[in-house]
């Protein structure tokens, strides 16, 4: 482990993007010393600050903007974006090339700004390892939370994963085993997806199965998120009283989209966050419209661009539809997942504005709402003394342009800074 420094670090931002105050503030200072933020306030005041014997640094950014470090609630880190399906990862890999991969995705997330994320499902103990690894030094990455493998039912989809449970005792029993292990959260398979032998368009668990996940969880201070591709498992998750929903797609059992305004309105009133997941679908496209700016599609990729087109179309009419209706939106990118790579998570946050988010909401939804959902609000997601220095800085103003997050400067995790995407470019 990297040895202790205790220097105080006065940083001295064009902006500050806090957390707590609803506008970018100017003339402000944040002052880290150790891992921990130790004071903001106005930079005039600086100077009066005590080092406690320590040596003092200052670092300027005068056209930069300092905010919390990004929080992506989901990713798959074993995953490699490249286009490849869970199944085709589960056939071609194995664990020990898996968690090389987690090693390699937590060190470009990191270096891009994201300074927390959850693995959403990884194979059987390399979410463990991978949690273990980033403790002890040996793996560069953000603080990651981690589920294990997905609760999911027989065939269902992640099953490869190795959480497959039927029934109320046995899913007792796994959320126990997982929590175990080290579980962070869990995470829950309530509806089928893209693995072949699952159905997206049902409900994955009995209202009941779902219940006694959440119980088991929450006994145990941990959180729930489950993976709903269809309204039906969307309410059987409000019945069971999961924390997030990831996805959230309004699909019926037929497979035909339809906004479901009862179920909107259940979820405005629960106050559940959502991760509608919008720029992966939005990668996906824009890697094929660059394609077909190069050479024809092949059949195979108009289907697919045609078919994104649609859902991404559904999708974003659907979130717009229930930001105006006040439901909360959290950030996941889901990366890793399809053409989806690590170091990008910006593209979720973008999206998020294109729902309907202000550039200071999505900001948020991408700091401090993750860590409100996750229960975590007391140590990170604002930038605020006692809190972990887990902090950005980027290039221009992102509350004017959230381009400007893509132009990183500094990225600070517990105090130390990490050296990012662009300088490791340049070392080569």
């Amino acid at each position: 482990m990297p040895q202790a420094d205790n220097t105080l670090r006065v940083i001295l931002p064009g902006k500050l993007i806090d957390g707590v105050n609803d506008k970018a503030q100017e003339g402000m200072a944040v002052a880290i010393q150790g891992s921990a933020i130790r004071w903001v306030g106005p930079a005039s005041e600086t100077d009066s600050l005590d080092s406690g014997g320590a040596g003092r640094e200052t670092i300027e950014f005068p056209d930069g903007t300092l905010l919390a470090g990004m929080f992506d609630i989901h990713t798959h880190t074993n995953m490699p974006g490249d286009g490849r399906t869970g199944e085709q990862v589960n056939e071609d890999d194995n664990d020990e090339i898996r968690l090389l991969r987690s090693a390699r995705n937590t060190a470009a997330a990191v270096a891009s700004g994201v300074t927390t994320m959850c693995d959403c499902g990884s194979w059987n103990r390399n979410g463990f390892a991978l949690k273990e690894g980033l403790a002890e030094g040996i793996v560069e990455g953000p603080r990651v939370l981690v589920s294990g493998p997905p609760l999911t039912v027989t065939g269902g989809h992640l099953w490869y994963m190795g959480g497959e449970a039927d029934g109320v005792e046995a899913v007792r029993t796994m959320v126990r085993s997982l929590i175990k292990q080290g579980a962070d959260f869990i995470k829950i398979a309530a509806s089928g997806g893209s693995t072949s032998t699952s159905d997206p368009y049902r409900a994955a668990y009995s209202v009941a199965e779902l219940t006694t996940i959440v119980e088991e969880a929450h006994n145990r201070d941990r959180p729930v998120l489950a993976h709903c591709r269809c309204t039906e498992a969307i309410n059987s998750a409000l019945d069971a009283g999961v924390d997030a929903i990831l996805h959230c797609s309004f699909y019926d059992s037929d497979g035909s989209y339809r906004f479901d305004q009862r179920t909107a309105e259940r979820l405005a009133a629960s106050e559940i966050w959502l991760n509608p997941t919008m720029g992966l679908g939005q990668a996906n496209r824009d890697r094929l419209i660059k394609i077909k700016d190069e050479r024809l599609l092949t059949p195979d990729e108009e289907d697919r661009l045609e078919r994104s087109t649609v859902s991404g179309g559904n999708s974003l009419a659907q979130f717009s539809a229930l930001v105006k209706a006040g439901v909360k939106l959290v950030g996941g990118s889901d990366c890793g997942w399809s053409y989806y790579p690590f170091g990008d998570f910006q593209g979720e946050i973008m999206s998020l504005h294109a729902a309907g988010l202000s550039r200071l909401e999505a900001i948020y939804a991408g700091t401090r709402s993750p860590a409100a959902a996750l229960g975590i609000m007391d140590s990170i997601g604002t930038v605020e003394p006692g809190k972990e220095a887990d902090l950005l800085v980027v290039n221009g103003d992102p509350s004017q342009d959230l381009e400007h997050l893509r132009d990183v400067a500094a990225v600070f995790k517990g105090g130390r800074r990490i050296a990012t995407n662009t300088q490791r470019a340049a070392l080569g």
